[in-house]
């Protein structure tokens, strides 16, 4: 049987243009997932990439970069950005709802004084 290695892609979303950044990053989203050699589905993988984005924009600090692990069977996102505070599933919010129903499971760390959302897709 043979292994398939993972495949590492980062991507700084661009300080001038942060809401123009989200659509660059659903395109480095969709070209990682290509790179990897997801199975899964790659739409999943934008909508991800989207909802994190668009969080890390607006309610977050500092320059947002994204980060995509993965290979043909997983894919984790993860967005990070210099605001500590988490963002929290509600009930009236849809975003993380979303994140929550595609992904197989999501969560919040922190990392060299970074907040990290990140979501875990497998194929």
């Amino acid at each position: 049987m043979a292994t398939s290695s993972l495949t590492d892609a980062v991507f700084s979303l661009p300080e001038d243009d942060r809401r123009g950044g989200v659509a660059l990053a659903r395109d480095f989203a969709r070209r990682a997932a290509v790179n990897c050699g997801y199975l899964g589905s790659h739409d999943d993988v934008v909508l991800v990439v989207n909802e994190l984005a668009t969080n890390a924009v607006c309610h977050g600090g500092g320059r947002p970069v994204v980060r995509i692990t993965g290979d043909q069977d997983q894919v984790v996102v993860e967005v990070a950005d210099a605001e500590p505070s988490h963002p929290e599933l509600r009930a009236d919010g849809w975003g993380l709802q979303l994140v929550a129903r595609l992904g197989e499971s999501w969560g919040v760390t922190v990392s060299a004084g970074q907040k990290v959302v990140w979501c875990e897709l497998t194929a």
